[in-house]
């Protein structure tokens, strides 16, 4: 038994001086908290001697077992052993720092792992701010958007005689301001993408369909600092069609010297403003609005007919009289030769008439 104990502590005294000595040297740098998740191996090894060795009295394989015991239980500390039981790691604080801060060269089993834990920290500080930098720079790029102007036109056909116009402008300020040689012309500056110009032409009709709209995917509203305008310019000659999409905005359409068979607008939150003319016998007018303000300037020279289907609406309809529950009429509208008929459908808007 004195053989084996001698062994043991001989041994055990021989591995830590060795391993202190060569550490302080500088001869070895072992990542300490790595190799002690093996400490396991340690009691197998442990329990192999003891085996070998048998009962025999003095014999060495106790003391080899007690080393190996006594290294083995020192790994599963410094590998916080605790997981072991509770597989709740991070619990137990084995601070050796504060039991080992005499000498900076002194044997530190936490070094490491704290090393571990300061890079992590480090590493997580620098993600932080370069998100941060990364997001700032977003902003600003968002805030500086580019604003892109674009022109379109279609050539006007001798022969075309009606022409049809669908416009989707999103949100914005658009106009319908003037006339031109073309058939169509449109300058439109935004910072939301652009828009998508297409036209159909039917010359055995004689007639053409343009379709100018938003592209779609690319709108970003983001803080309300966009730009989104468009000035329409059409030709006098045709009889047109026009229907209009608007989301939210201004919009300003001078349609007085054109020939307008039909016109349809349908808008979100706008302010809209549309100046009717008598080039025509007759002229359909389909509004539908939300929260919107709308006011239609027609001629006295026409005859004209308002019907409104809504509640909660702001009514001042000029010189039209109340006929029936939502229905006005101008003076002599039943003899006039040339009418204009609005069919309106509001939620929550107010709704002015003037006649000019």
């Amino acid at each position: 038994m004195k053989r084996s104990s001698g062994i043991f502590w001989g041994g055990l005294l021989v591995i830590l001086g060795s391993f202190w000595l060569l550490r302080n040297l500088g001869v070895l740098d072992i990542d300490w908290y790595e190799v002690s998740r093996f400490w396991p191996a340690l009691l197998v090894l442990a329990g192999i001697s003891l085996l070998v060795s048998g009962r025999e009295r003095n014999s060495w394989g106790g003391g080899v077992a007690g080393i190996l015991i006594a290294i083995a239980v020192l790994g599963g500390i410094t590998h916080r052993t605790d997981r072991a039981f509770n597989d709740n790691r991070g619990n137990w604080n084995f601070d050796w720092d504060n039991d080992w801060d005499n000498d900076d060269d002194e044997w530190d089993f936490g070094d490491n792992k704290r090393n571990r834990n300061r890079l992590r920290e480090e590493n997580n500080e620098r993600s932080r701010k370069y998100e941060e930098d990364y997001n700032r720079d977003k902003d600003t790029k968002s805030d500086k958007r580019d604003v892109r102007n674009r022109h379109y036109e279609y050539e006007m056909d001798n022969g075309l005689q009606e022409a049809t116009l669908n416009f989707e402008g999103g949100a914005g300020e658009f106009k319908i301001n003037g006339s031109t040689d073309k058939l169509f012309e449109a300058d439109s500056k935004s910072s939301l993408g652009g828009f998508r110009s297409d036209i159909r032409n039917n010359r055995n009709a004689k007639t053409a369909v343009i379709d100018f709209k938003m592209e779609s995917g690319r709108m970003n509203l983001k803080k309300g600092n966009n730009e989104n305008s468009v000035e329409i310019n059409l030709n006098e000659k045709p009889l047109w069609n026009i229907d209009l999409g608007l989301g939210a905005g201004e919009a300003k359409f001078d349609l007085s010297e054109f020939r307008v068979k039909s016109l349809k607008v349908s808008t979100g939150v706008a302010d809209l403003k549309v100046k009717l003319g008598d080039k025509v016998n007759r002229t359909d007018v389909n509004i539908e609005s939300g929260v919107a303000s709308v006011t239609l300037e027609i001629p006295k020279s026409v005859g004209c007919e308002v019907r409104i289907d809504g509640i909660l609406n702001d009514r001042n309809m000029g010189d039209l009289r109340k006929v029936d529950d939502g229905l006005y009429r101008s003076p002599g509208y039943e003899e006039a030769t040339r009418k204009i008929v609005v069919d309106y459908e509001a939620g929550l808007s107010e709704v002015n008439i003037r006649r000019y």
